[in-house]
């Protein structure tokens, strides 16, 4: 009997989780002023993987998510070093609400719509 309820507790979980795979389109305020960029993001359970592309290439993603929480990050060259690029935000069917923080440039809002799903 406890093995079917936590066989149950356990598949609620991962139900629960909320499905952010797809094309988004991301923009963000920073003490830099406003930027924007299109990511498409992978999903496998609660693992994330995708990439990141602007003006300037395009950079791999690596994040999770954890019930409507998400976590995503990208580096990006910035004067011939490296930036990092941290997103956190809440996932609200196919729109994400939370900021972005851009390595010690500083924080600000973000809003991501996602534009399509993936097949």
């Amino acid at each position: 009997m406890l093995s079917v309820l936590m066989t149950l507790m356990v598949s609620a979980l991962v139900f629960a989780q909320a499905d952010v795979a797809g094309n988004w389109r991301v923009e963000f305020v920073v003490p830099t002023g406003e930027m924007a960029t299109n990511m498409t993001i992978n999903q496998k359970g609660t693992t994330l993987s995708g990439r990141v592309v602007n003006e300037d290439g395009e950079f791999p993603l690596e994040g999770t998510i954890v019930d409507d929480q998400i976590t995503v990050e990208w580096t990006v060259p910035e004067q011939g070093k490296p930036m990092k690029i941290v997103v956190r935000g809440k996932v609200r069917g196919d729109e994400i609400e939370g900021t972005a923080r851009l390595g010690n440039v500083g924080e600000g809002s973000l809003y991501a719509r996602r534009m399509s799903r993936n097949p």
